[in-house]
């Protein structure tokens, strides 16, 4: 399971930090469940709905090929 990353006080993170692990993601199950658990104004944000769509668009890539 791909570790969703925590803001603190002291590092808040915003869309592009969530990015990162989504990369990770090895297959669909795991990234929705990835996006799942990340919080919903990071599901929300453009870059990270997009990123989400590549990503998918990868794994699928890789089955078909």
């Amino acid at each position: 399971m791909i570790e969703v990353p925590q803001s603190t006080v002291e590092r808040p993170l915003t869309a592009i930090d969530y990015l990162v692990p989504l990369a990770q993601c090895a297959n669909l199950d795991e990234v929705c469940q990835y996006a799942q658990r990340c919080p919903e104004h990071v599901r929300n944000d453009e870059r990270f709905t997009r990123a989400v769509a590549r990503r998918l668009g990868e794994i699928k890539g890789r089955r078909t090929a």
